[in-house]
């Protein structure tokens, strides 16, 4: 079956009277075809996509398959990754869609070393091209084996390969980076070492940027009721590598008297580094603003360095909303779950709020525009109510603040999860706005004046939110759910860095894709 056009509900729905602030998009949201999930699928996953396919990792009978979809995301073909080479068995690192070819990284651990290797895939029968060639051997070091790392630039032209050696009880971490280009061309490596102490460096958040430098964000110190009279409180520290590597600096971030509520760090224009973040008070347990800097690729100097206190008319918004805020007029439970550079130069991030209760679990948004200079040139608020149980994260291996980005990065899949809250953004490279989908309650198309809370997939439709770029909302209603469809969910989304995002939706064993395209 063809892909379904959903553009004659939205002609329905003006014609029933639906007030829509501003002006709409244009707006095509297509189905794939129904499929069935393995009984013991717990990864899916999107990896890449070309211009004719898009490309899937899965892990179900207890084995990692390749499949290879067409441009409505129908199943062409599907294929197990062999893991394998007579007595030889490896394990699977990740998967990497770069420069038009599709690798598989895999390790395999000796007596006295780890080895990772690659393998290139053909795109047409997913069947390996080459065998498994040896990419780096990293040694066994005290009973201490080596993890990889990888992340892929802004626009995909540089891949970088991280092995880290952490010894937990010496005190001492080795590191080894590789940054590649086309065919896996070596840019640049280095290895080096250093010493910690407590825990060191963890929950580390790597990138790399279009001329190859490579930043690691890493926390050092959680607060703590200790950390009422350290002079640091929570620190975290950026280990930044510029100039082909050669170039080595360390910065640690705190922010004096205030706590920080959570940070995150994106790759400039211009080799730059760009950070932004949440605060409080000290004292405090809540959110009292933003904080944003960047540091300069050549001098290593950190400038635009602004803190920005919530103002009072976004704080009369939330209490509007009925949102509940601490005596000391901080907000409760927010984290910053995207920040994305626009065209223009701007920055934008985006705070959710999460509530770790099995009500208003996921609410409002709290979306944070920034001159390239650092100064805020507006904020808004998404009033986006949510009342899934946040206990559906329980049997995941993170914490319910962290379990949006960890289904992201490693397309976790558990039938008895609900993942119909939070939100799918989509941020196309080259334009200045933003648009943000999630499941909203069907009444709210009735404009009553209070708007329900979205609790029920078969009481649900898409809503999508187009911030522009001077901070103008319009919101659009898109796909409403029909008897025997299939539920949404928003943040599994997969971005193709342009006009289009794909949400999977899952009911039972079933699944297919909403593909969702945007004229801007």
């Amino acid at each position: 079956m063809r892909f379904g056009n959903f553009r004659s509900l939205l002609f329905i729905l003006w014609l029933t009277g639906l007030h829509l602030p501003g002006t709409s998009q244009e707006i095509e949201v297509t189905l794939s075809r129904t499929d069935i999930t393995s009984g013991t699928t717990s990864l899916h996953k999107i990896i890449g996509h070309d211009a004719e396919h898009y490309y899937v990792l899965k892990f179900h009978s207890n084995q990692f398959h390749l499949e290879r979809l067409d441009q409505d995301l129908n199943l062409l073909r599907e294929e197990p990754v062999k893991l394998h080479e007579g007595l030889r068995t490896y394990e699977l690192e990740t998967v990497v869609h770069f420069y038009n070819d599709l690798y598989i990284f895999v390790s395999r651990r000796g007596l006295n070393d780890i080895i990772l290797y690659y393998q290139r895939i053909d795109k047409t029968n997913l069947l390996p091209v080459t065998d498994f060639i040896e990419f780096a051997n990293i040694d066994f070091i005290k009973g201490n084996w080596a993890d990889f790392h990888f992340a892929l630039s802004r626009y995909e032209t540089k891949l970088l390969i991280a092995c880290r050696t952490k010894l937990l009880w010496s005190g001492a971490q080795f590191n080894e980076f590789y940054v590649l280009g086309e065919d896996l061309n070596l840019i640049w490596h280095r290895k080096d070492s250093y010493d910690y102490t407590g825990q060191g460096p963890r929950d580390n958040h790597y990138i790399v940027d279009e001329i190859g430098n490579v930043s690691i964000l890493s926390l050092l110190q959680r607060e703590s009721i200790l950390s009422l009279f350290r002079e640091n409180r929570n620190l975290y520290t950026i280990y930044r590598y510029s100039q082909n590597g050669e170039e080595f600096n360390e910065y640690p971030v705190t922010l004096a008297e205030r706590y920080i509520r959570g940070i995150q760090i994106i790759a400039g224009e211009y080799g730059e580094l760009i950070c932004a973040g949440l605060y409080s008070e000290i004292f405090k347990t809540g959110m009292r603003g933003t904080f944003f800097f960047k540091i300069d690729p050549l001098t290593g100097r950190i400038y635009d360095n602004y803190l920005n206190e919530f103002d009072d008319a976004l704080l009369s918004q939330l209490a509007e909303l009925k949102e509940p805020t601490l005596q000391d007029q901080e907000l409760i439970k927010y984290v910053i779950t995207d920040m994305v550079m626009r065209e223009n130069g701007k920055i934008i991030i985006i705070a959710e709020q999460i509530f770790d209760q099995n009500y208003n679990t996921y609410n409002n948004l709290i979306v944070t525009c920034y001159e390239s200079n650092g100064q805020v040139y507006w904020s808004r608020i998404i009033d986006k109510n949510q009342d899934i149980n946040a206990q559906y994260t329980a049997g995941a291996p993170v914490e319910t603040a962290d379990y949006r980005d960890y289904i992201m990065e490693t397309g976790y899949f558990d039938q008895e999860f609900v993942n119909y809250c939070s939100y799918a953004l989509m941020a196309p490279l080259d334009e200045n706005s933003i648009i943000i989908f999630y499941n909203d309650d069907i009444r709210n198309l009735e404009n009553t004046e209070e708007k329900k809370r979205f609790n029920r997939p078969r009481k649900s439709y898409i809503l999508a939110v187009t911030i522009d770029e001077f901070g103008n909302i319009y919101k659009q209603p898109l796909v409403k759910w029909e008897r025997r469809a299939l539920f949404p969910e928003p943040m599994r989304f997969y971005d193709t860095l342009y006009d289009t995002i794909i949400i999977p939706a899952f009911r039972y064993r079933k699944f297919n894709y909403y593909k969702i395209t945007a004229g801007f």
